[in-house]
């Protein structure tokens, strides 16, 4: 019978407001805060979208053209897109940043480049 306290005690103290066994709210991740974090010259904000143009090129296995390693390119880019898309300021980041680089450097329907290795 003790080790069920036990369990249900630990179970109690993960829901405890400000616990260290909870989690924590994760920070937002809304169009509006990667735009501000590139606005700010964050390091996040290219690595981020990097990521995202990594995960594209694997996905449609192909660059297109993306400044794949130019990440003041790519935060340039994608804050002029930003500023006539402010729809995606709302959604999650990802939602704008994919679209922004899928606009920016589209692949030509059959004429995908195969990525560099």
């Amino acid at each position: 019978m003790r080790p069920r306290r036990g369990v249900l005690l630990c179970a109690g103290l993960a829901f405890l407001p400000g616990s260290a066994i909870g989690q924590t709210e994760p920070a937002s991740a809304t169009g509006s805060e990667l735009v501000t974090r590139c606005r700010a010259n964050e390091p996040q904000c290219g690595a981020y979208l990097q990521g995202v143009l990594d995960m594209m090129i694997v996905a449609r296995n192909a660059e297109c053209g993306a400044a794949r390693y130019d990440r003041a390119a790519l935060r340039a880019a994608y804050l002029r897109w930003a500023e006539r898309n402010s729809y995606f300021m709302s959604v999650h980041m990802v939602a704008g940043a994919e679209r922004a680089l899928k606009e920016l450097w589209p692949c030509a329907t059959g004429a995908a480049q195969p990525p560099r290795r």
